[in-house]
């Protein structure tokens, strides 16, 4: 689950909403046992309420449960502690089945009783407005860590949970090796393309002009593709998106690779046409990629 701290910051809940909140406290507290008769009179409604309260005790243990976690929402403090205690709430309704839908409503109940008492005490409307704002953050809070019970208790695990994340934990470190070790065999290949490039210009020093350019042009474009291989497999490795237009850019160059050399060689016609219109279907197909992408 998120830290307490990360799940404040999400919400915006800061310092002023602290000294809002405590200064509700003694105003609060003098509702508080009216707020759990209320409450109550609310939940009884609710068409499954009979299963979870059943008998006096079980009543009496929620109500004084109730009333602790009510006077909590103006104590001050906010910190570790407090997400604890909001947690074993939500795992005690996620153990009795309790339907999420009945949290959802019965904070909503809370927020209006709290808005009532509000109106009824502050005249000014900018400073219940304010306070209103503080109170529906702490809520939204509440809320927020109740359901966070109820998502966790739905992950199911064919080992167990310990087991599982060791599991994927080592697969991601082997895939990452694989790919430090895919980008260690360009690096090898790009020099020895490197080579090869410069034993084409080499070649072209010797008096074969015409197959030493396209020989120099068809490494080239090799080298280009190492380069753009080991760009894509970096920023992959730091996290950025798989690029399918990578693999579009190499079965393109390798094709206009092939039509250098079958050039080059003087090979039929038709060979030299199936390649043409190669060239054109994924010419087609990197322009489709390339605007889904954008």
């Amino acid at each position: 689950m998120e830290t307490i701290e990360r799940i404040k910051a999400h919400y915006q809940f800061g310092s002023d909403d602290v000294k809002n909140l405590v200064r509700l406290k003694p105003l609060m507290e003098k509702y508080r046992d009216e707020f759990v008769v209320e409450f109550y009179n609310y939940i009884k409604n609710f068409e499954e309420a009979h299963l979870f309260l059943k008998d006096e005790a079980t009543i009496k243990r929620h109500q004084d449960a109730l009333k602790i976690w009510f006077m909590d929402l103006f104590k001050g403090d906010y910190g570790h502690h407090y997400l604890m205690e909001l947690e074993k709430v939500g795992m005690v309704h996620v153990r009795i089945n309790l339907h999420a839908h009945y949290v959802n409503a019965a904070f909503h109940f809370v927020k209006l009783f709290i808005q009532d008492k509000l109106q009824a005490e502050f005249k000014d409307p900018e400073e219940v407005a304010d306070l209103e704002w503080s109170i529906e953050k702490i809520l939204d809070i509440n809320l927020d860590v109740f359901t966070s019970s109820y998502i966790e208790e739905e992950k199911k695990f064919f080992l167990s949970q310990r087991v599982e994340s060791y599991l994927i934990q080592l697969a991601n470190r082997f895939s990452y090796g694989l790919n430090l070790i895919l980008v260690f065999g360009l690096v090898v290949l790009g020099i020895i393309v490197i080579g090869l490039l410069g034993w084409n210009i080499y070649h072209i020093t010797e008096g074969g002009i015409e197959s030493g350019l396209l020989s120099t042009l068809g490494s080239l474009l090799m080298l280009w593709v190492v380069i753009e291989l080991m760009d894509t497999e970096i920023r992959q490795l730091r996290g950025g998106k798989f690029a399918i237009k990578v693999f579009l850019n190499v079965a393109l160059v390798a094709i206009i690779r092939e039509i250098l050399i079958t050039t080059l060689a003087h090979e039929a016609l038709e060979a030299q046409l199936t390649l043409v219109a190669a060239v054109g279907v994924l010419g087609v197909v990197y322009w489709l990629v390339a605007r889904a992408e954008l």
